[in-house]
């Protein structure tokens, strides 16, 4: 019997002051003793290192070979301390700390099921060949010819051989009789209560452990309904789910222990290139990598298949994510081939979340483009309401420019005549005013002429008044010889 166990030791370090100053840590061994009186600060440091001893025991004796400290142990690179065996143990369905064991508990209905098989292949092998019922009296005196009469048992050579049965129909006193011979049919004896014992307690058994037909391969019947035995597949799964957990805990217990083992093993090792040989280069850089990573960065993980429940739940989501238009088809038939339920739903969710963002976008696109396309047609209204507008304007300011333009003429030509008109005035008040002018200048021209000729006159007339007067000369006459004229003038 291989047996192991796994053993703490304490393995002693001291943390111990120097006389500069510095602190040193020291390996001190197994067994160590600080010493009572000494110069320097001393601090004893334990660590508990857990180590795997094991061996082989011969069964009812003394004697064990192969004993002492194991080797090979898987452990955690960030954790050397810890230790595991290099064997795992599951206890399920514990009572009282005992594991029940669901084959202990079917012995009995198994050893019945077994006694009854025996006495069924025992009751098969008694059983008698299937005979014939021959009467005897029945068969005599049957005569065939020449040859006599036959005997009961020539009679049953000739049916034996030749399928023939030859017989008298009446008897000796003249009445009717049924046939000499009649077959003996043969059955198993208690073979049905035999059946019946054998199937009861292999009904006991199928309630005891809960795997029932559908779940054993046992053909059902062809009108079962698909939720019948849907609901049978689960009652079988829930009676062996202790064995499927164990299962799954214990791969991946070996999992982890092989990651344990494939991350301390150095890389020019021949192992790790045996290893490297076997399962391919680039999937040993991927284990080596994760060397620098705790154990629970690295979780190994198992998954079981989608149970029926499980592949109609999924594919309701798909369906209604396709109605909805969330998800295309090449993402249902990708989501489709997965076997784990739980990356189905997660590769539904991201696809599903992808086909949004994308329906989002499109429809910003579209609404984008919707309201460029709205502002286009706007501008464009707007624009032909403006080109109206300002034709309208041209056509006002055109007209506004023509009117203005003719009033401009029409002020202008009454400007020219008006001009020409005063000009004309002018010219006339001119022309006239220099005739005044003339007028008046020969007029006041006369009048000093007058006056003049007048003033001489005058001179003329007061010198010869005043030679008169004084005597010295005659009377003065005028130019005309006149002197009643100047006088009167």
């Amino acid at each position: 019997m291989d047996f192991e166990f796994i053993s703490t030791d304490d393995m002693m370090f001291e943390e111990k002051g120097s006389k500069f100053g510095n602190v040193g840590f020291y390996y001190k061994g197994f067994e160590y003793t600080p010493p009572k009186e000494s110069v320097y600060d001393r601090k004893p440091m334990n660590m508990n290192i857990q180590t795997v001893f094991g061996g082989s025991y011969i069964v009812g004796t003394d004697y064990m070979f192969d004993y002492g400290q194991k080797r090979n142990v898987p452990k955690n690179v960030h954790d050397l301390t810890r230790a595991r065996l290099s064997y795992s143990v599951v206890a399920t369905n514990l009572r009282r700390m005992m594991p029940k064991s669901l084959v202990g508990s079917v012995i009995g209905f198994a050893d019945q099921l077994q006694l009854s098989h025996l006495k069924l292949q025992q009751a098969i092998a008694k059983a008698k060949p299937d005979g014939l019922i021959v009467d005897i009296e029945g068969l005599e005196n049957v005569q065939l010819g020449r040859g006599g009469e036959l005997q009961p048992l020539d009679i049953q050579d000739i049916y034996e051989q030749t399928g023939v049965f030859y017989y008298r129909s009446k008897n000796p006193e003249g009445g009717f009789q049924n046939p000499p011979v009649r077959s003996l049919d043969n059955s198993i004896r208690n073979i049905n209560e035999l059946i019946s014992i054998y199937n009861h307690n292999l009904r006991l058994i199928r309630d005891t452990t809960g795997i029932n037909e559908v779940m054993d391969g046992t053909s059902p019947k062809g009108e079962q309904l698909v939720g019948v035995r849907q609901q049978a597949i689960a009652a079988g799964n829930n009676a062996i789910y202790d064995i499927t957990n164990s299962a799954i805990y214990l791969y991946s217990r070996v999992c982890e222990d092989v990651v344990k083992c494939l991350q301390i093993l150095p890389k020019k090792s021949v192992l790790f290139q045996a290893y490297e040989r076997a399962i391919g280069k680039t999937n040993m850089e991927v284990l080596s990598s994760f060397g620098d990573l705790p154990m629970y960065n690295f979780g190994v993980k198992i998954q079981t298949e989608m149970d029926e429940t499980e592949k109609s739940y999924l594919e309701q989501n798909i369906q209604i994510a396709l109605a909805q238009k969330e998800i295309d088809l090449e993402d249902a038939i990708s989501i489709r081939q997965l076997k784990d339920i739980d990356q189905a739903e997660r590769l539904l969710i991201v696809r599903r979340k992808k086909r949004m963002r994308m329906q989002q976008q499109i429809a910003q696109q579209n609404s984008q483009m919707q309201a460029q396309m709205n502002q286009a047609t706007t501008q464009a209204a707007t624009q032909g309401k403006m080109q109206e507008i300002q034709m309208q304007s041209q056509a006002k300011i055109a007209e506004i420019q023509a009117d203005a333009q003719a009033k401009a003429q029409l002020l202008q030509l009454e400007y020219q005549l008006k001009g020409q008109i005063e000009s004309q005035k002018t010219q006339m008040t001119a022309g006239m005013k220099e005739q005044d002018m003339a007028f008046r200048k020969d007029i006041e021209d006369q009048r000093e002429k007058a006056k003049d000729d007048r003033v001489k006159k005058q001179a003329v007339e007061q010198s010869k008044l005043l030679s008169q007067r004084q005597g010295k000369r005659d009377e003065l006459q005028d130019e005309g010889g006149n002197l009643l004229d100047m006088l009167t003038s």
